[in-house]
C-alpha cells in the first residue's frame, strides 16, 4: 500500500523505513548506519517515537482496514472496497508497511531509548524517557500481537545479531506487555536526570500523566484476556483505580499540522484516496438509539439532503462521496465543526474507554450498580469528547428509553455497543479487538458476504526473511484460526 505524506515528516526527523525483504548486505549497511538509533540521543529519539506510534502504528493501514471490518465505514473505492467485498484480505502483502514500521523503526528506537537511559547506558538516569519508551513499547507490542497473534517480542530488535527472531506465543507477549508497563510505572516514579518536555509530543514530559496512561493500558490489556483469564475483570478494575481520572488525562496525540507533510493520516486518506464512506450499520445504529451524535458527526449527502450510510459489501463506487455520507463536514458549512480535519487529535486511549472497561468488569463480577454508573459516565465522556453537547442534551440521551434505564437492565451488549460508537472514527482497531473478544456488535458477523477475518495475514516480507519461525497460518486461515485470547489455544 502506498505510504502517506506524513512519512516524509518522520524522515525529516531521522526515521528510515526498513524492509525485511532487503538482502544481507543492505541490512548490514542499515545496521552500521551512523544515523542509527544507537548514535542518536534520547532527546532526539523522543519526538520520533511519540509521533510514530500514534501515527504509523495504529493510525494508518491497520485502522483503515479495521474500520471496514467493524462497519464503522464501508469501503467504496479501491483497496477498502475490495476488503469490504472480502477480496485480498488474505494477501500476505496487506500489512507489510505496518510490520516494517513496528520492527524496523519503532521498536529499535524505543529499545535504544531504554538502553541509553537505563543504568549502564550512555545517558543513564533519564528515567522519564525510559518510562515513556516502555509504555510505548507495550502499546506497540500489543498492536502487533492483537493483529497477528504470535510475534517476535523477546528477540525483537536485535538487528544483525539475530536476523530471524523467534515468534513468542501470544500469552507470553501479554506477560511481557504487563511487565513493561509495571517497569514503566516504577521508572516514571524515579528522579530523572532530564525531562523530555516538549520533545514528548503526547504529554509534554508529564510523568504523572504517563503513569495514568500505563495503568489505563493495563486495564485495557487485562480486559482483553476476559476469555482466557478468570481474574481479568478484577485485575482490570485494580489497574483502573490508578488510571485516568478525567478526559484531561486522555492518551492522545494532538500535534498534527495543516501542511502537506504533517496532516492527520485519516485526512490524507480522505483527500488522497477517499476509500471510505460512513457505514449503513453505523447510521442505523445511531438512528435506533436516537443518538444526537449522528447528525453532529456524519455529513448529509448534498444531492439528497439526507444522511445515507453505505451498505456493507456495496458494489457502488463512491470515491466522490455523492451517494453516501462521510465525516469531513457534518454541518455542511464552510467552517465546520469537523470530525475529521488536518489537525484532528488521534486518541490512543481515553477516559471514556476506561469507564466502559470498568463497566464491563463490574458487570462480569456481578456489581450491577457500579457497572451502570461507569456505563453512564462512559457515555457522558464519549459524547463530550466527540461532539461537546450541552449537559441537558447528554442527560436527555441517557434518559432515552432506547438505552437501559436501570442497573438490572444493563447488558454486555449495551456496554460494547456504546464503546463501539465511542471508538468512531479513529480507533476502529480497538473496536475490532472487542468484536473478536465478545462477538459484539452482532451485525458485524452478518456481513452479506462473510464475517471478517479473525486475524491479519503474516507479512510476505517476514515470510521471505524468516519463514522457519513464522507460524504456518496462510491464506483463508485468517478467517478460521482465532488468536489465543479469543479461544485459549496457542499456536507456537
Amino acid at each position: 500500500m502506498k505510504k502517506y505524506r506524513f512519512l516524509h515528516l518522520l524522515l525529516a526527523v531521522g526515521l528510515v523505513l526498513g524492509s525485511a525483504a532487503c538482502d544481507e548486505d543492505t541490512l548490514d549497511e542499515v545496521d552500521t548506519n551512523p544515523n542509527s538509533p544507537e548514535d542518536v540521543s534520547v532527546s532526539l529519539l523522543m519526538p520520533q517515537v511519540t509521533m510514530a506510534v500514534p501515527t504509523a502504528v495504529t493510525g494508518v493501514d491497520l485502522a483503515w482496514y479495521s474500520s471496514v471490518l467493524v462497519q464503522h465505514t464501508t469501503g467504496v473505492h479501491g483497496q477498502m472496497q475490495d476488503a469490504d467485498r472480502r477480496s485480498g484480505l488474505e494477501d500476505a502483502t496487506l500489512l507489510n508497511n505496518i510490520w516494517n514500521t513496528i520492527y524496523f523503526v519503532v521498536l529499535p528506537d524505543l529499545d535504544a531509548i531504554i538502553r541509553k537511559g537505563s543504568e549502564g547506558g550512555d545517558e543513564a538516569g533519564n528515567w522519564t524517557h525510559v518510562g515513556i519508551a516502555k509504555v510505548l513499547k507495550a502499546y506497540t507490542l500489543s498492536t502487533a500481537t492483537d493483529a497477528w497473534g504470535p510475534v517476535p517480542a523477546s528477540e525483537a530488535g536485535q538487528g544483525i545479531e539475530n536476523r530471524r527472531p523467534a515468534f513468542d506465543a501470544q500469552q507470553e507477549v501479554y506477560n511481557q506487555i504487563h511487565a513493561l508497563l509495571d517497569e514503566a510505572i516504577a521508572d516514571l516514579a524515579k528522579p530523572a536526570a532530564t525531562n523530555p518536555g516538549g520533545q514528548d509530543f503526547i504529554y509534554g514530559g508529564n510523568a504523572e500523566l504517563w503513569t495514568k496512561a500505563a495503568y489505563s493500558l493495563k486495564a485495557r490489556y487485562w480486559m482483553r484476556l476476559s476469555n482466557v483469564n478468570t481474574a481479568a475483570a478484577q485485575n482490570a478494575l485494580d489497574a483502573a483505580e490508578n488510571g485516568f481520572e478525567s478526559a484531561a488525562d486522555n492518551f492522545t496525540f494532538n500535534q498534527y499540522v495543516a501542511s502537506a507533510i504533517g496532516e492527520h493520516p485519516w485526512w490524507q486518506e480522505a483527500n488522497d484516496r477517499s476509500h471510505h464512506a460512513v457505514s449503513e450499520s453505523f447510521v442505523e445504529t445511531l438512528q435506533t438509539l436516537n443518538d444526537p451524535r449522528l447528525e453532529a458527526m456524519v455529513a448529509i449527502v448534498p444531492d439528497s439532503g439526507r444522511i445515507v450510510g453505505a451498505p456493507s459489501g456495496t458494489q457502488t463506487n463512491d470515491q466522490a462521496n455523492v451517494s453516501f455520507s462521510d465525516v469531513t463536514n457534518p454541518n455542511n458549512t464552510a467552517t465546520g465543526p469537523y470530525v475529521l480535519s488536518p489537525t484532528s487529535p488521534m486518541p490512543m486511549m481515553t477516559y471514556d474507554e476506561l469507564q466502559f472497561i470498568r463497566a464491563e468488569a463490574h458487570l462480569r463480577l456481578g456489581n450491577t450498580a457500579e457497572a451502570f454508573e461507569a456505563y453512564q459516565e462512559g457515555i457522558r465522556a464519549a459524547m463530550m469528547r466527540q461532539i461537546n453537547p450541552s449537559d441537558e442534551a447528554i442527560e436527555d440521551y441517557l434518559s432515552n428509553p432506547a438505552l437501559p434505564q436501570t442497573a438490572t437492565a444493563l447488558s454486555l451488549e449495551n456496554i460494547i455497543r456504546q464503546k463501539w460508537i465511542a471508538f468512531f472514527y479513529f480507533q476502529p482497531f480497538e473496536a475490532y479487538n472487542d468484536w473478536r473478544r465478545t462477538g459484539i456488535p452482532e451485525f458485524v458477523d452478518e456481513h452479506p458476504i462473510s464475517p471478517p477475518p479473525v486475524r491479519f495475514p503474516y507479512p510476505q516480507a517476514e515470510i521471505d526473511a524468516n519463514e522457519a519461525n513464522v507460524p504456518d497460518i496462510r491464506g483463508i486461515e485468517i478467517f478460521t484460526n482465532p488468536i489465543w485470547w479469543m479461544d485459549g489455544e496457542e499456536e507456537v
